[in-house]
């Protein structure tokens, strides 16, 4: 008897998660475990069922989905995870990747290539969607230059957009597995290199520069 796979969906539209959940169940011995519309409930889903995969869209609210891979690997290093994209942008496929995704498959893609995906990825390989645009090994990702003219770290861009989604400095803490003390210098930190006066203009900056 074949194993049992477990698969977790993260997907912010109830539609399309219960569509991917009743082709995924027609495969033998494949079950979905649950269905998180946002980062945050999938955490805690992955945490009580730690299914064989996670498939996440990468836009979500709440948390988006390059966030929950980071998150994830960190801490479900085993599970194996799928990227569930319209977008065909390379700065977008190299982030998911350096956050050592191991599936990456445009929504324009029918459902065979779905099952082909989790097989792949089940199999130990990796898949990406044909056309998909792969990084160049030596391509900068597009914050580089951002996080140069800003003076920002990685850290702080993820701590601004997280704020920009209206999360206390407790909520970052507990998604960034950091302390509330850290988030508080962070949010300091921020306001100063950024020459706001207040969270309304760290807000704004975050919307006027697309981080969110």
């Amino acid at each position: 008897m074949k194993n049992i796979i477990t698969l977790l969906i993260a997907e912010d539209h109830k539609l399309v998660a219960e569509g991917l959940k009743d082709l995924l169940e027609l495969q033998e011995n494949w079950t979905v475990v649950g269905i998180a519309q946002n980062g945050r409930q999938a955490l805690s889903l992955l945490q009580k069922f730690r299914p064989s995969l996670l498939i996440t869209d990468l836009n979500m609210p709440d948390i988006d989905g390059l966030q929950l891979l980071e998150l994830v690997k960190k801490r479900f290093p085993k599970i194996k995870t799928l990227g569930l994209s319209m977008y065909n942008n390379q700065a977008i496929v190299s982030r998911a990747l350096e956050l050592g995704i191991d599936g990456y498959l445009l929504k324009e893609e029918g459902g065979e290539e779905l099952l082909k995906a989790v097989s792949l990825i089940m199999e130990g390989e990796k898949y990406f969607s044909n056309g998909l645009k792969l990084p160049s090994k030596n391509i900068k990702l597009f914050v580089d230059d951002f996080l140069l003219k800003y003076n920002l770290t990685q850290r702080e861009v993820e701590i601004l957009k997280l704020i920009a989604l209206s999360n206390t400095n407790k909520s970052i803490g507990e998604l960034l597995s950091i302390s509330e003390l850290t988030v508080q210098t962070h949010r300091r930190n921020l306001k100063k290199k950024l020459k706001a006066e207040n969270t309304a203009d760290l807000v704004r900056f975050a919307y006027v520069n697309h981080i969110v």
